[in-house]
C-alpha cells in the first residue's frame, strides 16, 4: 500500500520528487509549492484517448507520444509540470536532477476543464512555451467540439493568438505524418452541439 503523501506548503525539489514518488496522484512544483492535479470527467479523460490513438496512427518516423504520465522540467521557471498528452521526436531530454522528467517536447496537449482552464491557457502554457524545442501547443475543450493551436513561427517566435479549429476542419501537428480532424476526436464524445454522449 502507498504512503498517504503529507505536503508541506514550501519544498525543495528534491523533496517533491520523493513525495510524487509514494504518491498515488499526480502533482506539479510550482514555485516551491506541490500542487495536485484534478482528476479529470469522463469527458475529459475520453478526449485525452482519443487523442492518444489518433497520434499513434500518425506518427512521423523517430518521434513518439506520451501519456499523462510524462512529466517535463521547465528550466526557465524551475517547474516540474504535467500535460494531458505531448509528442517528443528522438530522444527524451532530462535535467540531471530528474530522470524521469524531459524538456524537450515538440508538442504538447491540455484538455481544458473549469479547474484548470485559466491556467492551461496562462501560467502553464507560457511554462511550456518557454521550453526551445516546442512548436505547437494544443487546447481542446471538453464541452463543445473547438480546438485551439498555439504555434511557433519560423523565426522561433510565438504567434499572440491560437488557431482556432471546429467540428469539420481539420489541423496538422509537427511530428505527424497526417492532420487530425477536429471531428474524430470528439465523435462518440460530444454531439455536434457539444452536449455530452456518455451521460
Amino acid at each position: 500500500m502507498k504512503a498517504v503523501l503529507s505536503l508541506p506548503r514550501r519544498t525543495t525539489y528534491a523533496d517533491y520528487l520523493a513525495a510524487e514518488q509514494n504518491s498515488e496522484r499526480r502533482h506539479e512544483f510550482i514555485d516551491g509549492v506541490i500542487v495536485a492535479m484534478a482528476g479529470g470527467s469522463d469527458e475529459h479523460n475520453a478526449i485525452v484517448a482519443h487523442f492518444t490513438g489518433l497520434f499513434m496512427t500518425r506518427m512521423a518516423r523517430g518521434c513518439h507520444g506520451y501519456s499523462s504520465d510524462q512529466r517535463f522540467w521547465i528550466p526557465a521557471k524551475a517547474r516540474g509540470r504535467y500535460s494531458d498528452g505531448s509528442i517528443i521526436c528522438g530522444k527524451p531530454e532530462h535535467p540531471a536532477h530528474d530522470s524521469q522528467a524531459t524538456t524537450n517536447p515538440l508538442v504538447i496537449v491540455e484538455v481544458l476543464s473549469p479547474s484548470s482552464e485559466g491556467d492551461d491557457d496562462g501560467d502553464k502554457r507560457r511554462d511550456f512555451q518557454s521550453l526551445a524545442s516546442l512548436r505547437a501547443y494544443v487546447l481542446a475543450a471538453q464541452d463543445t467540439r473547438c480546438v485551439k493551436v498555439y504555434r511557433r513561427n519560423e523565426r522561433g517566435e510565438w504567434r499572440d493568438q491560437p488557431d482556432v479549429y471546429r467540428g469539420g476542419e481539420a489541423f496538422e501537428l509537427p511530428g505527424l505524418t497526417r492532420a487530425i480532424a477536429v471531428d474524430e476526436i470528439y465523435d462518440s464524445i460530444l454531439d455536434t452541439e457539444g452536449r455530452s454522449l456518455l451521460r
